[in-house]
């Protein structure tokens, strides 16, 4: 079992989301409006509201716990339907997950996800 994070333009992200839906055995995704920069250190996207300046770049989080088996269309997915060929698209990554354990039920593994 898998998490994948990706960090997305908040631009996309109904775009993404609406690929990811159509994923058979995708069980459901997090979401989060973030704020960071990367290698660009957010120079290029300095944004000035009224009453402050802030040299970060809004960013949507996607968080999904998938099976090994579906890690590579999930990836493939995501990138595709974020890219635009701009700097500053985000990143995505994918990270091992140990256990999983549903607190209602107590069950453990794939099934709890």
């Amino acid at each position: 079992m898998k998490q994948i994070i990706a960090y997305i333009r908040p631009a996309v992200l109904e775009r993404v989301t609406e690929a990811l839906r159509l994923i058979d055995g995708l069980t459901g995704m997090s979401v989060m409006e973030i704020q960071g920069f990367g290698q660009g250190k957010g120079a290029s996207f300095r944004e000035q509201s009224d009453t402050e300046i802030t040299f970060f770049c809004k960013k949507a989080r996607i968080e999904l716990m998938v099976s090994d088996l579906r890690v590579g269309e999930v990836v493939d997915t995501i990138q595709q339907e974020a890219w635009t060929g701009e700097k500053g698209e985000g990143k995505i990554y994918v990270l091992n997950v140990e256990e999983a354990v549903r607190i209602r039920t107590n069950e453990r593994g794939e099934t709890a996800v």
